[in-house]
């Protein structure tokens, strides 16, 4: 058993599938179910920890008989991107947007109403990777990042002046646990035959991140959602 070492740099490309409110990822061949795009600026990722307890108590002459400390426990990442450029489907996935349908029934824009945000979704970031050369028989060198279950927010602050170009943030998202990726739908790494393979071990419920490298391309770019891949025929039995 080795140990990959590698060094992530710059985004490459993100990928935002929908998920429902139990976040199981919709059935081979749904339609409009997922949206990969290098129209991004930035992803900030900030960990919630809840504090442990301490429990300090004195005696009758004020030395501390007792001085323990609970251990500190992970609750969540809160999540932030900043998109360059307007989507309408990749907003509408991400936040409390609805996507606002023209004449001709294509989405050419959203509306934000008020409330309760249920929007689910799963992420994926690929990154470059620092001085690595692709492994043999691979495509390409990524550094990979997966979070399972991220509850949607609202948009962030919108700018619009003479001078910078017109951004958008999704701010207010977070990470969940009781995720139901498991080794996901997608072929994300190569197999040990240097084929492309889904996740060889299914993430646990509670996992919130996964980070790896990768030697599989990257999804390619669209504007449109894609259709989610068709289901692999079993092979009879014999």
């Amino acid at each position: 058993m080795a140990t990959h070492c590698f060094i992530p740099v710059l985004g490459k490309r993100i990928r935002v599938t929908d998920l429902d409110t139990c976040g199981n990822y919709p059935e081979p061949d749904a339609p409009d179910a997922w949206l990969a795009t290098d129209g991004f600026v930035s992803v900030n990722l900030t960990s919630e920890v809840e504090d442990g307890t301490e429990i300090v108590q004195r005696n009758a002459f004020g030395a501390l008989c007792v001085n323990e400390k609970m251990s500190n426990s992970f609750k969540r990442f809160n999540v932030e991107i900043t998109f360059c450029g307007v989507n309408p489907s990749l907003v509408t996935k991400v936040t409390n947007a609805e996507p606002y349908e023209d004449y001709a029934g294509d989405i050419a824009g959203f509306t934000v109403a008020e409330g309760s945000i249920d929007k689910k979704f799963a992420f994926e970031l690929w990154t470059g990777l620092s001085g690595q050369a692709c492994a043999e028989g691979a495509e390409d060198a990524s550094g990979y990042l997966l979070l399972p279950f991220v509850n949607g927010g609202t948009l962030g602050d919108i700018t619009i002046d003479g001078e910078n170009a017109v951004t958008f943030s999704l701010t207010g998202a977070y990470t969940m646990g009781g995720n139901a990726w498991g080794t996901g739908p997608y072929d994300v790494l190569l197999d040990g035959e240097g084929g492309p393979a889904e996740l060889p071990t299914g993430l646990d419920p509670l996992d919130h991140l996964l980070l790896m490298d990768t030697g599989l391309a990257v999804p390619p770019s669209a504007c449109d959602p894609q259709a989610m891949p068709s289901a692999v025929p079993e092979e009879p039995e014999v």
